[in-house]
């Protein structure tokens, strides 16, 4: 029968998709895979509008509303989905994924109201039968991962992938060594091949070695306390001091010794991983210097309480009393013991670790350059006496790691940043920069008041100057709308239509607004970003700095790696890197994990 002969009656086609249904439900143990891997007849759907000229396929399309159907979503819902899983759209054999109004578009304009009934009536079934089956999940959020084989016949051959992700990761983790016995029985790529799935499947390290051992090429695989013992040799200090180490008659604390024992490697790393962006065979694709940076604090939870009960407290311990975020008085006893590093969060009920980071705000590579540990008050310490990382040194040491790699030439940082000595450490650097400001001053809220009423303009800038070390520094004080600015609404208080920003650029208004648009352009980056926290970093119960800051600095490669793969594969898809790699950051997961390294040693 040919494809232009009558489509068969409705009921047909929902019997026959039932049937392929009940098979695959046999084969693949979730109802998107068995949805992708549905056949399609040409003669079910043949009211489809001019199919040659569509963006997106017949079969794929048809695939989406089932999808759409079976799983009870709209359809925003739907291409947020589609957006958020590459397996999805990849096995829907789309180029990229279709947006809502896409999505409503070929509804509307290439389906018949009796296919839009069949297509929802077919949905509805694939529920039916996957519930039979037990394939419906509760956590309904979680979609397949792509695996080499999904690849396979797409414009992302396996080949590619694999090819890619193997030279990204050599690059990227050469420079990690540890003091371990000649006759050692796993080799240290060995460890660090299990510590990168360990981050990207966001697992502990006394993970069953199962799934790990079917993933690797090695013929075994080092137990989880073995991984542990050989992770904090890797970011272990040298045992013998040097005087170096030893600055106002005492010891520099055992956590700037890790920071700088794990960073020289990192940097290795990130120089080679630009070393191959910067290659002659990449013309002009290339990171042209000098770069505008973005800086960003990202926070790791430790959830275990600083607090013991009552009960447990010494005879005669005195507690502390300590006012919350909501500004309630507890008075509680401490624990003995409690990490150094983790830190207060905004909640008062919230701590964990912080690290600053500073990034490449690049349209295609956004690489991250540097990372600082960040050691914040917490709610219960006396502020008087506790030692806390300033944010100026900070910025100052992140820009002194990022600028042993490239040329920078402005810095953009919000409100977590709004400080003098921190304008006065990029100025000192002669460095330009765009920090968000908070409303502090009288002046500040005048002023916001004075642009938010006044008819004719809608930016504003007053001009001032700040004195540090006895330092003197101009600088502009831009007022602007806030949606033209920011996508983060920390960067201003509620209730406020403008938001402030500091340059040390002297700015008429209507650069104020251009340059604030750039600063805009960061939040691509920082969205993106927080791929870090979601996708690269394991499940960690530890106490112990030497693996938290490693396994953060390795989380933090791991995001390089997935940028430099997505660059490797420039010439195999026509995309815009920078806003939709052919590779997200929560698919590359499980092909990392087959060729990270080369399975000899």
């Amino acid at each position: 029968m040919s494809p232009t002969d009558p489509a068969p009656p409705r009921q047909e086609i929902l019997d026959t998709i039932e049937e392929q249904v009940k098979d695959l439900c046999h084969i693949h143990d979730h109802i998107t895979r068995i949805i992708a891997n549905l056949e399609i007849k040409d003669r079910w759907f043949s009211d489809y509008d001019d199919p040659e000229r569509a963006k997106f396929n017949r079969d794929g399309m048809i695939k989406t509303f089932l999808y759409m159907h079976a799983r009870g979503f709209n359809e925003a819902e739907t291409a947020r989905r589609l957006s958020g899983a590459a397996f999805i759209y990849v096995k829907f054999d789309f180029p990229i994924p279709p947006s809502k109004q896409a999505i409503n578009y070929n509804k509307r304009r290439r389906f018949s109201l009796q296919e839009r009934k069949t297509l929802k009536d077919a949905g509805e079934l694939i529920h039916d039968q996957c519930v039979e089956h037990d394939l419906v999940k509760t956590d309904d959020s979680v979609e397949p991962a792509l695996e080499p084989e999904d690849i396979a016949g797409t414009d992302l051959e396996e080949e590619h992938i694999m090819d890619a992700v193997e030279r990204a990761s050599t690059l990227g983790f050469s420079g990690f060594t540890a003091d371990r016995a000649s006759n050692a029985k796993y080799a240290l790529e060995c460890y660090l091949e299990r510590q990168a799935y360990l981050n990207m499947s966001n697992a502990a390290a006394t993970t069953p070695r199962r799934r790990f051992a079917r993933l690797s090429d090695r013929e075994e695989v080092p137990h989880g306390s073995s991984h542990n013992r050989t992770m904090k040799k890797i970011a272990d200090p040298d045992s013998q001091l040097t005087f170096d180490e030893f600055v106002d008659c005492g010891r520099i604390p055992d956590w700037e010794r890790i920071r700088d024992e794990t960073l020289d490697a990192f940097h290795t790393g990130v120089e080679r991983i630009l070393d191959e962006i910067q290659s002659d065979e990449h013309g002009e694709t290339g990171i042209r210097e000098p770069v505008n940076a973005a800086l960003d604090i990202v926070t790791w939870n430790f959830w275990p309480s600083p607090f013991k009960k009552r009960v447990d407290a010494d005879p005669g311990e005195q507690p502390v009393t300590y006012t919350t975020s909501s500004g309630r008085t507890r008075t509680k006893y401490l624990k003995d013991e409690y990490p150094v590093m983790a830190s207060g969060f905004k909640e008062s009920h919230e701590r964990g670790y912080k690290f600053a980071t500073l990034t490449i705000v690049a349209e295609n590579t956004p690489i991250v350059l540097a990372i600082e540990p960040v050691r914040d008050v917490r709610a219960w310490e006396d502020t008087g006496g506790v030692h806390r990382t300033s944010r100026a040194d900070i910025v100052d040491r992140l820009l002194e790691q990022a600028q042993r790699h490239v040329d920078i030439n402005k810095v953009f940082a919000d409100r977590e940043f709004d400080t003098h000595e921190v304008r006065h450490v990029i100025d000192k650097r002669e460095l330009y920069y765009v920090i968000g400001k908070r409303k502090q001053a009288t002046a500040d809220k005048e002023n916001l008041e004075e642009v938010e009423e006044d008819p004719m303009i809608d930016v504003r800038v007053e001009y001032a100057s700040l004195t540090v070390d006895g330092d003197t520094h101009d600088l502009s004080i831009m007022y602007v709308p806030k949606d033209a600015a920011i996508e983060n609404e920390e960067d201003a208080d509620d209730g406020d239509e403008y938001a402030i920003f500091t340059t040390n650029y002297r700015v008429e208004p209507d650069r104020a607004q251009a340059l604030t648009g750039q600063y805009r352009d960061r939040w691509t980056i920082e969205n993106q970003y927080k791929s870090i926290r979601k996708h690269f970093l394991p499940t960690s119960a530890s106490k112990d700095y030497r693996v938290r800051f490693l396994y953060f600095t390795i989380g933090v490669l791991m995001h390089n790696v997935w940028r430099l793969t997505n660059f490797f594969l420039r010439d195999e898809v026509d995309v815009n890197l920078g806003e939709k790699p052919p590779l997200r950051a929560g698919e590359i997961v499980e092909l990392v994990a087959f060729c990270l390294f080369d399975p000899g040693g």
